[in-house]
C-alpha cells in the first residue's frame, strides 16, 4: 500500500478509531461509543459504511428484551488495516 492508495475508510477518524477498537476483538455498540466518544447517530453511521465496504461485521441479539449489536472486524478490515500500519511504519523508518 502506498500514501495515495490509503482507503477511504481510514481517511475519517472516527471510522480509524473503530478499526483500531475492533483489532482486540469483537466490541458490542455501547463499548465503542464509550472508546471512541462518538455520538450514538455519528458512530451508527460510520458502523454502516465500514460494513457496507466488508471491513466489519455485525451480530444482533436480545439480551432479554434489550438489544445488543457486536461488531467485529471482517478478514478483509484486519488485512487492509494491517497494510496501512505497515505503510505507516514504512514512512516512520524513512523508507521509501
Amino acid at each position: 500500500m502506498e500514501l495515495y492508495e490509503i482507503p477511504a475508510a481510514f481517511q475519517s477518524r472516527l471510522r480509524l478509531a473503530i478499526v483500531a477498537a475492533l483489532m482486540t476483538g469483537p466490541k458490542d455498540f455501547t463499548t465503542l461509543t464509550k472508546l471512541t466518544d462518538a455520538t450514538p447517530g455519528n458512530l451508527g453511521k460510520q458502523l454502516e459504511l465500514l460494513e457496507v465496504d466488508s471491513f466489519l461485521s455485525c451480530r444482533r441479539e436480545l439480551l432479554g428484551r434489550r438489544p445488543r449489536t457486536t461488531y467485529c472486524l471482517t478478514e478483509t478490515g484486519r488485512e487492509t488495516f494491517l497494510a496501512y500500519v505497515r505503510m505507516l511504519e514504512k514512512i516512520a523508518g524513512g523508507e521509501t
